[in-house]
């Protein structure tokens, strides 16, 4: 079956689709939000019918699509999303080309392998000598997420999907401990809503509420660090705790080649961080804390990693 491949990142909120000619080459994005579309498939329809110019009979030879949540037997329950993407039942909608399911962060680190240096930007100084091996990717958007790409031979690299952002977290400072008893995952912190409840839990003066409302998403949150003692409290948690949990993916998964963050909340935070407290946190690590100053830290810049890293892994 001729025809480019079909590829697609969808995540909590919205989900964003493009066609693919062949490695690293991907035209004709698209985004759709998930609240105005009663299922994936209606999404997908709608893409085809954009790509399309309005036509019908559009077909794809392949479908390659990413999504927030775990992959179990050809479909995938999106973590915060009512979506369910079924791989039989999304070759009917693309023409009845061969379909593969990704977590979202599987896709991204498919292509960490593929980015250069003017596709990143780092976070904190320059490290003289860093170590090469394993990479990971760390979302941090609607929720947290993370994988490792894992090179297998010359030129050759895996990706490895986890659910990083439903690990148990663990209060350390004082602060912490004080109001984050009740915390259970480390993305109910690392995580838009997570980052609007932070600002909320720490709100002490309630008359301050009248002239300032609770900002309602991370990037207010994030943009009134510097004249607001509320969020400058969370932004230094929000980075602590970034930077215990970035540290701590590194050494269980070997990922001495570095860490690449994406997502909104991730760039959003980027924009205000301290980045030499983040890197003393994310180095903090016993008597692996020497080794830790030589792993790199990132964001990744290049729009569309998820999509990008698809159309590496074939059809």
């Amino acid at each position: 079956m001729s025809g480019p491949v079909l590829v697609g990142d969808v995540g909590g909120s919205n989900a964003r689709f493009g066609l693919s000619d062949g490695p690293g080459q991907l035209r004709d994005v698209r985004s759709y939000q998930a609240a105005k579309h009663r299922s994936f498939e209606d999404a997908v329809r709608s893409y085809l019918a954009h790509v399309a110019d309005g036509g019908a009979g559009f077909c794809c030879q392949a479908a390659s699509i990413a999504a927030a949540g775990p992959v179990e037997s050809g479909q995938i329950s999106l973590t915060n999303s009512p979506w369910r993407i079924e791989a039989e039942e999304l070759q009917g909608v693309i023409g009845g080309g061969t379909v593969s399911l990704f977590n979202d962060l599987e896709a991204v680190a498919l292509v960490l392998p593929h980015l250069s240096e003017s596709d990143m930007k780092r976070i904190g100084p320059a490290i003289a000598a860093p170590l090469k091996g394993n990479q990971l990717a760390v979302n941090v958007g609607t929720g947290l997420g993370a994988a490792s790409a894992i090179k297998i031979a010359d030129g050759l690299w895996t990706a490895v999907a986890t659910e990083a952002g439903h690990m148990t977290y663990a209060a350390r400072s004082e602060l912490e401990l004080e109001l984050l008893s009740d915390v259970v995952s480390v993305e109910d912190i690392l995580s838009g809503a997570g980052v609007v409840r932070l600002y909320e839990l720490l709100k002490t003066d309630p008359a301050s509420e009248q002239k300032d409302p609770t900002p309602t998403d991370a990037a207010e949150v994030f943009g009134r660090s510097s004249v607001d003692a509320t969020a400058s409290n969370v932004l230094r948690i929000f980075s602590d705790v970034l930077a215990r949990v970035t540290g701590d993916l590194v050494l269980a998964h070997g990922a001495w080649g570095g860490v690449c963050l994406c997502g909104s909340v991730a760039k959003g935070w980027n924009t205000r961080a301290d980045a030499e407290r983040f890197r003393g946190v994310f180095e903090a690590k016993g008597k692996m804390s020497n080794r830790m100053q030589q792993v790199s830290t990132k964001l990744i810049l290049a729009p569309e990693p998820a999509l990008a890293g698809l159309t590496y892994a074939g059809p």
